[in-house]
């Protein structure tokens, strides 16, 4: 497989569009509730009883290996980071750009769910699946690319790419490379990081303001090589192995 753009997102469309018509079926039954309760914060089994599996069941249809399109897989995340994610994408912080469209079905799907708990029994639960094989798609030079990291993102996400959570920036060794390089670029032209109150989008946006896509390609090359604890399926990139 050659390089990788990301332009045409109709695979988002249709994930997500089935991720919206699922959490709307169940607004619909009465299975949403209209309050919204301050979040809980403490970790613990009974997080369980607040995820209904109808809710969770839509969150699969995309973010699983289920579907050949899909959005990405979010097994090993870090609790803290999914639900950050989460609260950003059901506050407005992210999904209001019409440059984004992946991201605009993300937050409508999440205004379908209007109780805090339930975000935190789906970050819980992620956060504890064990991290899925995937394909390695993006080539590039890896010896560029570790120069890049170690001078650009390892202050942030750690030498290791295990992140950072008292500056809540997130791990990248549990992320598919071609989802990397799709948020990256998203990032570099100002589709993700743009809305004010998003402040680690926009210190990730700042970050990349000066690094061509093949910079971009060399840096994620890098990590799905050399730091990723995600099994291969299959190793493609990069291009100087």
């Amino acid at each position: 497989m050659g390089n990788v753009d990301y332009h045409d997102e109709m695979f988002w469309y249709r994930c997500m569009i089935f991720f919206v018509v699922g959490l709307v079926g169940l607004a619909s039954q009465g299975c949403v509730p209209n309050s919204s309760p301050s979040v809980e914060h403490h970790r613990s089994s009974s997080l369980t009883s607040n995820l209904k599996k109808t809710t969770l069941n839509a969150c699969l249809v995309c973010h699983s290996t289920k579907e050949m399109q899909r959005g990405p897989v979010l097994n090993g995340f870090p609790d803290w980071y999914l639900e950050n994610q989460l609260k950003k994408f059901q506050l407005g912080y992210r999904g209001k750009n019409p440059n984004n469209r992946a991201e605009q079905l993300m937050w409508v799907a999440m205004n379908k769910i209007n109780k805090d708990s339930e975000i935190v029994a789906l970050a819980d639960y992620f956060s504890k699946q064990k991290p899925e094989p995937s394909l390695r798609i993006i080539r590039g030079n890896v010896d560029l690319g570790k120069i890049l990291y170690i001078s650009r993102c390892a202050s942030c996400h750690g030498l290791e790419g295990k992140g950072k959570r008292e500056i809540n920036s997130p791990p990248l060794n549990v992320q598919e490379d071609w989802f990397l390089m799709d948020q990256l670029r998203k990032y570099a032209n100002g589709q993700r990081g743009d809305h004010p109150r998003d402040i680690d989008g926009v210190i990730m946006k700042s970050s990349t303001d000066d690094l061509s896509l093949n910079d971009l390609r060399n840096i994620v090359a890098y990590i799905a090589k050399n730091l990723t604890i995600l099994p291969p399926l299959q190793k493609v990139g990069p291009t100087n192995n």
